[in-house]
C-alpha cells in the first residue's frame, strides 16, 4: 500500500470548462506525466498484482458544494498516469471516491492498495 499526493486537478481539464483543445491536451499530458512520475516515486518498486484498488479522496479549495462526479472526470489524466506508472490497465482498477474536507489550494489524495 502506498498513497500518492496530487495537487488538485487544472481547471481545464474540468468537464464543464471549455478550453482550447491546445491547452486541455498540454494540462492532461502534465497531469499524467505527474501522476506517473509521483506513483513510482511512492511505490519505490513496481507492484506486481494483476489489478489494484484506488481509494480516491478529494480536497476540494474551498468549502462549496461539488459535484463528486466532476471531480472524477477530471482527474482522469491522473489515472492514466497510475496505470502507466504500475503497468496495470486501468479498466481493472476498483476504486472509490470520497469528497473530504477543504484545504488551502486543494489536492487529490490517491491510497493504492493491492488487489483482494
Amino acid at each position: 500500500m502506498f498513497v500518492v499526493e496530487l495537487p488538485w486537478a487544472d481547471s481545464s481539464l474540468h468537464p464543464n470548462s471549455r478550453p482550447h483543445w491546445a491547452t486541455k491536451a498540454r494540462a492532461a499530458k502534465t497531469a499524467k506525466t505527474m501522476a506517473a512520475a509521483l506513483t513510482r516515486l511512492e511505490a519505490k518498486t513496481k507492484p506486481q498484482w494483476l489489478s489494484a484498488r484506488l481509494q480516491w479522496a478529494f480536497h476540494p479549495k474551498t468549502a462549496h458544494a461539488l459535484d463528486k462526479d466532476n471531480c472524477i472526470a477530471s482527474c482522469k489524466a491522473y489515472q492514466d498516469g497510475i496505470a502507466l506508472a504500475l503497468g496495470i490497465d486501468d479498466s481493472l482498477f476498483d476504486t472509490s471516491y470520497e469528497i473530504k474536507a477543504p484545504v488551502k489550494g486543494g489536492k487529490v489524495v490517491v491510497t493504492i492498495l493491492p488487489p483482494l
